[in-house]
């Protein structure tokens, strides 16, 4: 697992999913482990690989996502960011660890959400079916980083402003 990615904290939802005793529980943790090494590793295909048919990625932000159109997504963020201040692909990792909460019911899960090298920080909330990830729902906390993603003329340079 990417050396950044902590998922696994006690009591936390991934644990919660591992103490499942069940093959379908398994199977699910497997999935949910991938999905968040995909985003750390800015790696699409293993987040592909994760995604249920179906799934739906949203960011009120940027825009809603498919399986198939999540690149764009990577692209709209990197192409915002590097308006003002060069981000490369490098700086788009994306870290969901901890538990935002406890597990709701029907395969929900939060976690907290950060690309700290571009300053976003906030909380996202993973569905997960038998399938796989069949959706992902992002909020981020206000920051100057937000005002990027929205379009807005900034100062901020990767996180440093």
């Amino acid at each position: 697992m990417h050396g950044n990615v902590t998922p696994v904290t006690a009591g936390g939802p991934v644990e919660w999913l591992h103490h499942s005793h069940n093959r379908e529980a398994d199977d699910r943790s497997d999935l949910l482990d991938r999905y968040l090494e995909g985003w750390a590793e800015n790696n699409l295909s293993k987040l592909s690989s994760a995604m249920a048919p179906g799934y739906c990625f949203d960011d009120p932000h940027v825009g809603q996502f498919s399986r198939w159109s999540l690149s764009l997504y990577f692209e709209r963020v990197r192409r915002r960011f590097a308006s003002v201040g060069g981000c490369t692909a490098w700086d788009l990792g994306f870290f969901l660890h901890g538990s935002a909460d406890r597990p709701r019911s029907c395969g929900q899960l939060s976690f907290f959400r950060e690309a700290p090298r571009l300053g976003l920080t906030g909380v996202t909330t993973i569905t997960i079916g038998e399938h796989g990830v069949v959706a992902e729902a992002v909020a981020y906390d206000l920051n100057p980083a937000l005002d990027v993603l929205r379009g807005r003329p900034t100062t901020l340079v990767c996180g440093l402003k």
